[in-house]
């Protein structure tokens, strides 16, 4: 038949790894070499792995069961995709921790809706929204620096009083200069593991950051539509000259340098 490829069903925890394998390969020949964007080849991806030539009902379930998991992760977890994907080399030892973290976050997401949604309890937003749990003076200090050196806020921030606030969990409210490189220079440093992955939730969900257009508070579905824009387009000189100060800074923060 023309055109036809046996195509075996992904089955187990081996099915489930390969998929995986698979992904890493597509993501390093499409979006390490920037012949796509991230959200093409997640597109791509699921469009190309769904079916299978497996006739037994077990087959079948095991197939799915493992698809929709790692479409999930691809679709909605990009930074931890990113962080994992980025190596040269992505093991089983690799893939165990990739979907060990995966795992966590879908069990802290879930509880915490769980504990939300109960009756007479009042909404716990201050579960698993912190910026990064034990974030050093020096970072907290080298963070402050550099977003005052590239003018993210329309505010001035002071390193103190961002620490007191940080340790007491009451960061105020900021306003956003430009909604664009703010969002560019936060998965900048969520992706080198300066902060977390789920930067956009926490600041959505504590209400951190108001939006450049001075109207509303920036939600999680602006911030992530607004980066994948962002990573559709190629940088220009200026957002060269920006992603060079972030990666200083970002130095700075590994190797502990004042």
């Amino acid at each position: 038949m023309r055109g036809f490829q046996w195509t075996p069903a992904q089955t187990g925890k081996e099915g489930l790894f390969r998929l995986v394998e698979q992904a890493q390969r597509s993501y390093k020949d499409e979006v390490t070499t920037r012949q796509k964007s991230y959200r093409r080849y997640v597109l791509d991806f699921t469009h190309s792995h769904r079916f299978h030539n497996a006739n037994d009902a077990w087959s079948k379930n095991e197939h799915l069961k493992n698809y929709h998991t790692v479409i999930e992760l691809l679709g909605k977890h990009e930074i931890l995709i990113r962080k994992h994907f980025d190596h040269d080399l992505l093991d089983e030892n690799g893939i165990i921790k990739l979907l060990n973290e995966f795992y966590a976050i879908d069990l802290s997401e879930s509880t915490t809706e769980s504990d939300n949604s109960s009756p007479g309890n009042p909404i716990q937003t201050n579960q698993n929204t912190n910026i990064k749990p034990l974030l050093d003076r020096h970072t907290l200090d080298l963070i402050v620096q550099l977003a005052n050196e590239v003018c993210l806020f329309k505010e001035v921030l002071n390193a103190d009083n961002v620490a007191i606030c940080y340790a007491a969990d009451t960061l105020q409210t900021v306003t956003s200069r430009n909604n664009s490189k703010l969002v560019l220079l936060l998965d900048k440093l969520a992706s080198h593991d300066v902060i977390t992955y789920n930067w956009q939730s926490v600041i959505a969900q504590k209400h951190l950051v108001i939006s450049s257009s001075r109207k509303k508070l920036l939600t999680q579905h602006d911030m992530s539509s607004t980066l994948n824009r962002i990573k559709d387009t190629t940088p220009n000189a200026i957002d060269k000259q920006f992603l060079a100060i972030i990666d200083k800074y970002i130095t700075l923060i590994k190797n502990r340098e004042v």
